[in-house]
């Protein structure tokens, strides 16, 4: 059935080890991880650290963009609350209705500290994320505790002068002065919801506490007084943990519409849509350019993965060897470049169908006729990129990519040029390490798992040998447990004809087929033109055509 793809690579078979680093110590241990995907990705044990100098982006991290909301919400809020303390100076000034005017200092003291954090936040000092932080945790938390101190302190006053309206007031106001805090807290500056919920939840047992500590005091009279006060106590912690719960849930709200909105943003001018898959070094994504409205397919290696220069060079020339061709049969770039975070990217066009590897896993061995036909295509892309000095060597089922573009079915598309090499450039950079094998063991020519740096156009005739066998027997040339017994087995072993798994196959395929695939590099086609040439002098290719493409897919969606 057709389906969206999403350009990374898939397994080919149980037994399929998608692999594209393989380093070769003295003692032959080889270092293989399989991944569902053809991203290159660099082992343990690499040395050469190569210089690299990628388009530099302009577009804020999520980090610093969160710094710096924090740092205007959180001078904006001490601004609040310290226009709230001088109101209630003011009116503590000339109010005298519990005759508590000797605790004035505190009030002042919260006036005080969201003054000192409003003035140090709104002066054009430069301040690092750590000491926003801090300055956060001195407003909110130091209000917190000289609102404890306060309820502890004024309650206790009230209690033993017997004033229990009084008593019942105070407590209600530090009720609402807590709430406020924490709806400040959660709803106002940018955090995670998990945070949050630790930060409002000691906010909201904060009036409590102070309930808590008086109970244990050996000189409150009437003790009845606190009794009745306890009765009084329901709604206030009811409203408290409401306000707790507003103020979390508030949070998550605003920081997944925050986040949601860098990562819209987060690409310039490309939409991001959904995520189609994630690879051993980073992601792609659908995604929309905002202008255009023309869906494309976003590739990045994420931040943590960007930390390597090998990773990011490799991924480098990836996007630029794959913006040199200009092949129908050849995936498009659009443009690349990286964030301020850390994360390198490139926009490529987005392609509807199958790779080679998922079209036989659904529908089993291609027939003859229709194994030319996506063949020569490839052949044609591939001699394009021979013509400029391209080796894409890793040429696998997963990087061959059958979609319905443009109207038309059954085009064949080549991806992923990880591990391109520039062989007319004398003074190319090696992007692998000492003693490390680059490709997939299943489609890699002898001259390659023997880690020859000397590697030409026929490499990729070789691999493409092995793409066409599984296409015609659904499984590769050779098999084995380890990586290393199937590479040995190329360079050692002579393959089994495809006849002997599927006797339908024609003998004039099949040998055009297993001269792909012979040891020597001299004896098999020259050229990807060559190849081309041969499979189309086969009798099946005309076994399959535009019509018949056109009614396959109009089958299976």
């Amino acid at each position: 059935m057709a389906t969206t793809h999403d350009f990374s690579s898939q397994s080919s078979g149980p037994h399929d080890l998608d692999e594209e680093i393989i380093e070769l110590e003295p003692t032959m241990v080889l270092s293989v991880a399989e991944k569902p995907d053809g991203f290159t990705n660099v082992g343990e044990g690499t040395t050469r650290r190569p210089s690299v100098a990628m388009v530099e982006g302009n577009l804020a991290s999520l980090a610093g963009e969160t710094t710096t909301l924090r740092r205007s919400r959180l001078a904006s809020a001490a601004l609040f609350l310290s226009v709230m303390y001088a109101i209630l100076i003011t009116w503590n000034l000339f109010s005298r209705v519990h005759n508590l005017n000797s605790f004035w200092f505190l009030i002042t003291a919260r006036f005080l500290i969201s003054a000192a954090v409003a003035g140090v936040l709104f002066s054009p000092a430069a301040l690092t994320s750590i000491r926003v932080k801090w300055l956060e945790v001195v407003l909110f938390g130091g209000l917190t505790l000289l609102l404890v101190y306060a309820q502890y302190a004024v309650n206790l006053a009230l209690m033993q002068r017997g004033d229990l309206p009084g008593l019942i007031a105070y407590i209600k106001n530090g009720v609402i002065q807590t709430f406020v805090l924490m709806i400040l807290y959660g709803m106002f500056i940018p955090n995670r919801p998990k945070n949050v919920a630790y930060v409002v939840s000691a906010m909201a047992l904060a009036p409590l506490f102070s309930l808590a500590f008086l109970t244990e005091h050996k000189d409150v009279a009437p003790m009845l007084v606190l009794f009745r006060s306890v009765e009084q106590s329901g709604s206030n912690v009811l409203f408290l943990f409401i306000g707790a719960g507003m103020a979390v849930y508030g949070a998550y709200i605003l920081n997944g519409l925050r986040t949601e909105l860098h990562a819209a943003k987060k690409f310039g001018q490309y939409r991001l849509i959904r995520k189609l898959g994630t690879g051993g070094m980073g992601e792609v994504h659908l995604a929309e350019h905002e202008l255009l409205k023309r869906p494309c397919a976003l590739k990045l290696i994420r931040p943590e993965s960007g930390g390597d220069p090998l990773a990011l060079a490799r991924f480098e020339r990836e996007v630029r060897a794959s913006a040199r061709l200009r092949h129908p049969n050849s995936i498009e770039i659009y443009d690349y470049g990286n964030t301020n975070d850390g994360t390198f990217y490139y926009v490529m066009e987005y392609l509807e169908g199958l790779s080679l590897a998922d079209l036989v896993r659904v529908a089993g061995p291609i027939s003859p006729g229709r194994v030319i036909y996506l063949l020569k295509q490839v052949c044609s892309g591939l001699a394009e990129a021979h013509g400029i000095g391209l080796v894409h060597r890793d040429l696998k089922p997963a990087n061959i990519f059958v979609a319905v573009r443009g109207g038309e079915s059954d085009v064949a598309k080549v991806l992923d040029f990880g591990l391109v090499k520039l062989i007319q450039q004398d003074d190319a950079a090696e992007l692998t390490s000492n003693n490390v094998v680059s490709g997939t063991p299943h489609y890699m020519p002898p001259e390659q798992a023997r880690g020859s740096k000397d590697l030409d156009a026929r490499a990729d005739i070789y691999a493409l040998g092995g793409v066409a066998y599984f296409m015609l027997t659904g499984r590769p040339p050779f098999q084995g447990e380890t990586a290393f017994e199937v590479m040995m087995a190329h360079a050692r072993d002579a393959v089994s004809p495809p006849s002997t798994l599927r006797p339908e196959i024609p003998a004039d395929l099949e040998q055009v087929v297993l001269r792909c695939l012979a040891k020597a590099p001299e004896e098999r086609y020259p050229s990807a033109k060559a190849l081309s040439e041969a499979l189309g002098a086969c009798a099946s290719a005309a076994d399959w055509g535009a019509n018949r493409a056109d009614a396959w897919w109009a089958a299976s969606r």
